[in-house]
């Protein structure tokens, strides 16, 4: 127990640095932006708050995983957040190390937001991202045990019905993985497909959660800042780059409604044996 109190902690310090600079510019500071004036308009103000939002709930995860009366909550009231956190930071935590290494940047290039920053953040969403991995499988070890033995299940009453939904799922996924070259729309099919069709395991299950975490609130994240006319979004989405952000958000829910019904599935069918 005391070592989840750590890891949970060191994930708290680790999202306060973003807090601190989202604090920073709904005040009114520039620090940051080569331009501070476009803090002030309505588009980034939403999203600073909506962010610094994401940011403490993210805190309260991280609080959730590591104390024990975390396993009293609803199991959708810890789930959920901590599958769009995973869908959001698990891409960071893999493509900020990368990115140092071979290009010594991490910034993404020209934009009101100074390199700096980008450093900043990415480092502390990189190790919140790991930290919170860690702690939500103990978590999940000791709430949800079943889902980590691997092995063939037997057949589910709803299995047709879930191969169907997996199915439509999995060409959407394959559709991103093709045009985006993106290897979480490509995890998330393989795991998906893997589970649906009984198999249990450390593998399918964090390919399935991983990937379709991160095609669902990556595509989701696109599209609010585009459609929401921020500063960051730039000049908009091409056709093809918008369609294809939307079958992230639609695949990877189909695919995340899914991986639920199974945990809750499994885990039930184990209990009451």
């Amino acid at each position: 127990m005391k070592t989840r109190l750590i890891i949970g902690y060191a994930a708290v310090l680790c999202a306060l640095p973003y807090l601190a600079l989202k604090v920073l510019w709904l005040s009114g500071s520039g620090i940051g932006f080569s331009d501070p004036a476009v803090l002030r308009e309505p588009s980034m103000l939403a999203l600073n708050a909506l962010t610094a939002a994401m940011d403490a709930v993210a805190v309260v995860v991280a609080l959730v995983l590591t104390h024990s009366w975390g396993m009293r909550l609803p199991a959708w009231s810890v789930v959920f957040p901590m599958w769009i956190a995973t869908g959001l930071l698990g891409p960071i935590a893999i493509a900020t190390p990368v990115a140092a290494l071979t290009e010594g940047d991490v910034s993404p290039g020209a934009g009101p937001v100074q390199p700096w920053v980008y450093t900043v953040v990415y480092s502390g969403f990189s190790l919140q991202g790991v930290l919170l991995a860690i702690a939500f499988v103990l978590y999940a070890r000791a709430r949800w045990t079943p889902l980590f033995v691997a092995g063939q299940q037997p057949p589910s009453p709803t299995e047709g019905l879930q191969i169907v939904l997996v199915n439509l799922g999995t060409v959407l996924a394959l559709g991103v993985a093709v045009v985006d070259l993106n290897a979480f729309a490509l995890a998330a099919a393989i795991g998906m497909q893997m589970l649906a069709r009984g198999r249990n395991g450390w593998g399918p299950l964090a390919a399935a959660w991983l990937g379709s975490g991160a095609m669902f609130s990556l595509g989701l994240w696109s599209l609010v800042v585009v459609l929401g006319g921020t500063p960051l979004g730039g000049s908009g989405l091409p056709v093809l780059d918008a369609f294809t952000e939307l079958a992230k958000v639609l695949g990877g829910a189909v695919l995340g409604t899914v991986l639920l019904f199974l945990m809750t599935e499994r885990t039930r069918s184990v209990a009451s044996a």
